[in-house]
């Protein structure tokens, strides 16, 4: 059998070391990795992110080693237990019901309009300290690491609000492919469920942008979006992206709409999420059906291990 474990470290090396920790193996065992996250140290120390790395290693099957544990020398006959019966007291235990396994698919219709950056209407707000608690964290956060930048707060069209920031070290809290600025906004959404100086909490979800990069990162996705449907549709053959935020993948889904003779959805889950974009008369089922076979693999491969578990602690009782 396969036992498989993911681990975390402040490297892709400390992280492999975490996941033989785990496993209970040394370096001589044959433990093939899979990296995940590469991780990265963030900025000036924040929003760093550890490297995470899927682990694993061939362990002998639990029915085998059953087997041999059953043989008696000379000749004997093994006793057999009927089966579901053993020395440990496991008549009454429980058993556990595992949820099914699931594949994140989307529609390729997105579940609300992406109105384009350029087409976006917004209108500023003037706020008093306490009435945004979103746009409180940002203009703490901007004071707090010395940064030489101003925000200021929108209120949009769509409902949700927009906080810009500008000025010479803005462009700092970008990151690669806006990473660091992906984090910044998951952190001033979750300042929103804070109750302000009304001692309300405001819903609507907070957008933030430096120095127009939402609206550069935008056309970039929906150029790549047109090129990869050229590309399927030149070749005859569907074309799968790299993982997305949801928001990116929204980006595509809507670009691909307006194109005759492709479609898009999305396979994957957490975060390797993948947008494919088929043939509107040949959607790829091959793709979706090894994603989930490959989910039915790790159920089987963690029921497998929770039945090696019990065998061992069997073992240890007699």
């Amino acid at each position: 059998m396969i036992k498989e474990i993911t681990a975390s470290g402040s490297s892709i090396l400390e992280a492999k070391e975490n996941a033989r920790a785990a496993l209970g193996v040394g370096e001589l065992d044959e433990v093939q990795f899979e990296i995940i996250d590469g991780g990265t140290k963030g900025i000036l120390g924040l929003f760093s992110r550890p490297a995470k790395v899927k682990a694993f290693i061939e362990l002998p099957d639990p029915v085998e080693r059953r087997q041999k544990k059953d043989r008696k020398p000379d000749g004997q006959k093994a006793e057999h237990r009927p089966e579901g019966q053993s020395k440990s007291k496991r008549k009454n235990r429980p058993e556990k019901v595992r949820p099914e396994p699931q594949i994140s698919t989307e529609s390729s219709k997105p579940k609300s309009e992406v109105i384009p950056e350029a087409q976006l209407k917004m209108e500023r707000r003037e706020v008093k300290a306490g009435e945004d608690m979103s746009f409180d964290f940002v203009t703490t956060l901007l004071s707090d690491i010395g940064l030489n930048a101003t925000a200021e707060l929108y209120a949009c069209e769509d409902g949700t609000r927009r906080i810009t920031i500008v000025g010479e070290d803005a462009s700092t809290l970008i990151g690669h492919h806006g990473d660091t600025l992906d984090a910044v906004q998951y952190l001033a959404n979750l300042a929103s469920a804070r109750k302000n100086a009304q001692g309300e909490r405001d819903k609507s979800r907070v957008t933030i942008d430096i120095e127009g990069y939402r609206a550069k990162r935008e056309e970039t996705l929906r150029a790549l979006a047109r090129r990869m449907a050229a590309k399927a549709l030149r070749n005859k053959r569907s074309v799968m992206l790299e993982p997305m935020n949801a928001y990116e993948r929204r980006i595509i889904h809507s670009e691909i709409q307006g194109i005759d003779g492709v479609s898009t959805n999305s396979i994957g889950a957490d975060n390797n999420r993948k947008i494919v974009i088929f043939l509107t008369d040949k959607k790829p089922q091959e793709l979706f059906d090894a994603e989930e076979a490959k989910l039915e693999e790790a159920e089987a491969a963690a029921q497998t291990a929770e039945v090696a578990e019990e065998t061992a602690a069997e073992s240890a009782e007699e």
